[in-house]
């Protein structure tokens, strides 16, 4: 009888060729696996930085409010003195660059204070902290006489109806308004029958990482 072997067939062998390709491949793999490892690296940490810029930011936009009451304290006696003071009091309106701040400032100058109130002037060059700097300009052209009726001051400044304007109904705002004018100097507010003129106050506040933010308000005070 008569056996039949069975073929045996040897196994196929790949070409060192398909080996070199699959090493090339899985290396390329590699290196775009690695790029986007770094750039999600990258990512995080400067959402980290942006995240702590926009913090420093507000912090800085919230200090301003500490220079708004600050301007607010000195600008009675300023008002009252009529009188240009270096980089704090400029008795007529200042022309403004495109954001509306007055071009006449010299920042490097204007004393700095810190956000707590206290009243002797800080280093302007310590970037650790919030250094608080405001100036005042009053809004006039020409300068006003107490003897100016409404129509006449209104002409020369930005001027405004005497709080006994405001209305007489309760819940006016003729009660705040006498209110805010007690910085004046007196407990009992002044008469509300003069006029108004408006000051224009800018503040800037400078933090770290060199954040800066400026703001500015208006103080409506009688004048006359």
């Amino acid at each position: 009888m008569n056996r039949i072997h069975p073929v045996r067939r040897s196994p196929r062998t790949r070409p060192a060729s398909q080996h070199g390709v699959i090493v090339f491949i899985a290396l390329i793999a590699v290196v775009l696996l690695s790029l986007a490892a770094v750039a999600l690296v990258r990512s995080t940490d400067t959402a980290g930085v942006i995240s702590g810029n926009v913090a420093f930011k507000e912090a800085t936009t919230s200090a301003a409010d500490t220079g708004a009451e600050r301007a607010f304290n000195a600008l009675p006696a300023l008002a009252v003195a009529d009188a240009d003071v270096a980089n704090q009091y400029f008795r007529f309106m200042q022309t403004v660059d495109a954001n509306g701040v007055p071009t006449t400032i010299n920042w490097t100058a204007v004393p700095c204070y810190d956000t707590a109130g206290g009243t002797t002037a800080i280093s302007c060059t310590d970037e650790s902290a919030y250094r608080v700097q405001y100036v005042i300009d009053r809004l006039c052209s020409s300068a006003p006489a107490t003897t100016d009726p409404l129509t006449l001051l209104t002409s020369k400044c930005v001027a405004g109806q005497p709080f006994s304007a405001g209305g007489g109904a309760v819940g006016n705002d003729n009660n705040s308004h006498a209110q805010t004018t007690n910085v004046l100097g007196s407990l009992t507010p002044p008469p509300p029958t003069r006029p108004t003129i408006h000051y224009r106050v800018t503040v800037r506040v400078q933090g770290p990482r060199n954040t800066t933010s400026i703001v500015q308000t208006t103080i409506e005070l009688p004048f006359g």
